[in-house]
């Protein structure tokens, strides 16, 4: 079977696709998703097929019924340039080299800690384990997620401009807070 993300002593590991697919419509209706979420069997038998890399893949599929792309980690403004190339192309064939592998660390960040703690303590430190400061790092991104959310939850993708005026304030940032822990140190 593949295990849920972050499962923990609130969200226990699912014990049958009843609990996996009740679990499933409860997430859909706490995060207010307007589509259809289809549930793989208990085993995982279509994400095995197709993937085993991440708990939350997205397969865009084309008109003949093919994996057209695939999303190692969900992004919503990936998924759409996807999406539009797919509909350029009469909606059949593979798209943006049929593969997106990047994790999209940001989004997680910014939107991930409700998701974390559905599964309760356990399940935030489980995760801490997997990335020392990960939880806190997710934490303070929910904290700030007003204005970070414009930035990291938008479906489409931001400018190229915007995306290296960002990269670079990072960067500067970084070397600034580097430099101010060098002189008190």
């Amino acid at each position: 079977m593949i295990r849920q993300a972050h499962p923990g002593e609130e969200r226990a590991p699912y014990r049958s696709y009843e609990e996996k697919l009740d679990s499933a419509r409860e997430y859909g209706r706490e995060e207010d998703i307007p589509y259809t979420v289809l549930v793989d069997d208990y085993a995982g038998t279509w994400h095995r097929a197709y993937s085993s890399e991440m708990t939350d893949p997205v397969f865009l599929i084309d008109e003949d019924g093919r994996v057209s792309f695939y999303l190692m980690w969900a992004h919503a403004p990936t998924l759409k340039r996807a999406i539009d190339e797919l509909l350029q192309r009469g909606g059949r064939g593979v798209v943006a080299g049929g593969i997106d592998r990047m994790l999209h660390l940001f989004v997680s960040f910014v939107n991930g800690y409700h998701g974390l703690r559905r599964g309760g303590r356990r399940a935030v430190r489980e995760y801490n384990t997997g990335a020392f400061g990960a939880d806190a790092l997710t934490f303070l991104g929910s904290k700030a997620k007003p204005v970070l959310a414009p930035l990291a939850l938008r479906a489409e993708p931001l400018p190229a401009a915007a995306r290296l005026s960002l990269v670079g304030g990072a960067a500067i940032a970084a070397l600034g807070a580097r430099s101010l822990l060098r002189r008190r140190g």
